[in-house]
């Protein structure tokens, strides 16, 4: 199994203004005290469990191998719906089973999935906060040495986001933004291997805005609108608009077409 390197990193919905985030790690370093615990965000929206997944997708990849990663974006907590340990080729994953872990877990080659036993350690349900009561003791099991098997039952089943995959054709590419960031950029889904070589002509967005495409944010600056598409430093197309936000300006939304037309040689 993928050995647990003792960081253990933390996504959630629930902010810093209260105690949640606090209560947490408070747990963790009471049940492992060597465990190193690593913030990836708690500002995902209220709820959101498709930008909690993308937020872990985006950073999980960044960390050494051995690192654990627990996110609690779990609008259906109290319900049935299952907790897992996910293992992956460098990783653990430690979530509800509502999708927002599978990105990550896809990204890093998945290997296999437990659904957490909530009576087999000092863990337990609940109906409020198992951030608490239930994903925090997990984790810091698995830092002190406790194998996924003693933990839960291996399943092939769990909850997937399954993103909607860009269309290439001999005149280009069709895809979607799929998620903004706090700036109001537009991320899509197309990835910059997906020219096989080509060139971009044009770039398309929905409701006939025609960007141009720059090396950085800074070229942006020099349109007299301040708009443009770059390759962000994941590979993925980014709308964007010079300090100001892209999502505003060019009134998108998650699932508005992006349109790449190419020139082969």
């Amino acid at each position: 199994m993928t050995a647990p390197s003792g960081t253990v990193t933390l996504i959630t919905d629930f902010g810093t203004a209260d105690g949640f985030v606090g209560a947490m790690k408070g747990r963790l370093l009471q049940l492992a005290p060597q465990a190193q615990l690593v913030d990836i965000s708690h500002d995902i929206a209220p709820q959101d469990i498709v930008q909690g997944a993308w937020c872990l997708r985006q950073a999980a990849l960044e960390f050494p191998p051995g690192t654990l990663h627990l996110a609690v974006v779990d609008p259906g907590v109290g319900d049935v719906r299952a907790a897992l340990l996910i293992e992956t080729e460098r990783y653990l994953l430690v979530g509800p089973d509502n999708g927002v872990l599978s990105l990550a877990a896809r990204a890093d080659h998945l290997r296999r999935v437990w659904r957490i036993d909530p009576q087999a350690g000092p863990w337990a349900r609940s109906t409020t906060f198992e951030g608490l009561s239930l994903f925090a003791p997990v984790a810091a099991g698995l830092v002190q040495g406790m194998l996924p098997s003693a933990i839960g039952v291996a399943t092939d089943e769990f909850v997937e986001l399954i993103p909607r995959e860009p269309e290439v054709g001999p005149e280009g590419v069709v895809g979607e933004v799929v998620r903004f960031d706090r700036f109001g950029n537009g991320i899509t889904n197309i990835h910059r291997t997906l020219l096989g070589g080509a060139q971009v002509a044009a770039i398309t967005a929905e409701a006939g805005h025609v960007l141009p495409l720059c090396s950085s944010y800074a070229d942006m600056a020099q349109r007299p609108d301040g708009v443009g598409a770059l390759w962000n430093s994941a590979g993925l197309l980014e709308l964007a608009v010079w300090r100001a936000s892209a999502r505003e300006r060019l009134r998108m939304a998650p699932g508005s077409q992006v349109r790449l037309t190419l020139r082969r040689h």
